[in-house]
């Protein structure tokens, strides 16, 4: 039985590449210094009553729990390798002109790799959405929650 290709999360190799430096940097560096943080708490006497062992022992769950939700995003995950500059995909600098309010341009990524103040959108957001497979010259319209904005594909590189 086949994946159901909305469950595939699309990236751009630089997002797959940081996830996996963030995995091995969990499983190693931040791994060794939690278990280092809990040998000393609990050397401290009655963890019962230990308010700093309780809580390392919560950082270390978080930790392998992020660990393993990394993991699972990288398996169910496609890299996308540009290749055209006709349509917007995962890596495209796409230009949009949204009327009267001016051009902007964004970076689609993957998820993780979102950054909205360095206008590093994610294709799963709204405008991302609006904006994969369009071409150059291609019109739409922007639902948002201040109404409808008329915009324009600029240019995509």
């Amino acid at each position: 039985m086949k994946k159901a290709k909305e469950n595939v999360n699309l990236l751009t190799a630089e997002g797959y590449e940081k996830i996996k430096k963030e995995i091995d940097y969990r499983e190693t560096k931040l791994r060794d210094s939690l278990s280092e943080t809990l040998d000393d708490m609990r050397n401290q006497g009655d963890v019962s009553e230990n308010n700093g062992f309780s809580m390392a022992i919560e950082h270390n769950d978080q930790n392998e729990a992020e660990i393993l939700r990394l993991k699972i995003l990288l398996q169910n995950s496609k890299v996308i390798k540009r290749k055209s500059k006709t349509n917007v995909n995962i890596g495209s600098k796409v230009s949009v002109n949204y009327g009267n309010t001016g051009t902007k341009v964004y970076t689609i990524v993957g998820e993780d790799s979102a950054n909205p103040s360095k206008n590093k959108i994610s294709y799963k957001s709204p405008v991302g959405g609006a904006l994969m497979q369009k071409k150059v010259g291609e019109k739409f319209i922007l639902d948002t929650p201040r109404g409808k904005i008329n915009c324009e594909i600029k240019a995509i590189n």
